[in-house]
């Protein structure tokens, strides 16, 4: 990404990458967040030690550096990220605050999954006793 080779990221070349991005979502038809808007968010996120420019360091020290590279480059996991549910970051730790595995929640959906449906099996069985008697 440091098209330039200086270390850093400048806003240049991060606006150089998301208009490929901005160009995939138009091509499926998907609206668009303006790049000042998505620089604010990307800046939010780092807090990059030197103003207008992102260092490795700086990538290296956030926590959600996974989702910063694929504002840039995946679009699915992209759209995933920003249609995902506000509280889900809540859920993405355990009761000891360590952060869940892509495994762990997908385990915990499922779970989530099985014990509804059992308890539609569980008033639906109900609902049939009551109309026999």
């Amino acid at each position: 990404m440091d098209l330039d080779g200086d270390g850093y990221l400048s806003m240049y070349e991060l606006e150089y990458f998301y208009e490929e991005q901005l160009q995939r979502m138009e091509a499926i038809g998907i609206e668009t967040l303006p790049f000042e808007d998505c620089l604010c968010q990307m800046l939010d996120m780092i807090h990059p030690t030197e103003a207008g420019k992102i260092s490795l360091g700086d990538l290296k020290r956030c926590k959600m550096t996974p989702i910063f590279f694929d504002t840039f480059f995946n679009l699915e996991k992209y759209l995933d990220h920003e249609q995902r549910d506000p509280f889900a970051s809540q859920r993405d730790h355990d009761s000891d605050g360590h952060e869940l595995s892509d495994w762990d929640r997908y385990a915990a959906e499922e779970y989530e999954l099985l014990v509804a449906e059992e308890g539609a099996s569980d008033h639906q069985d109900e609902a049939v006793l009551d109309d026999e008697m």
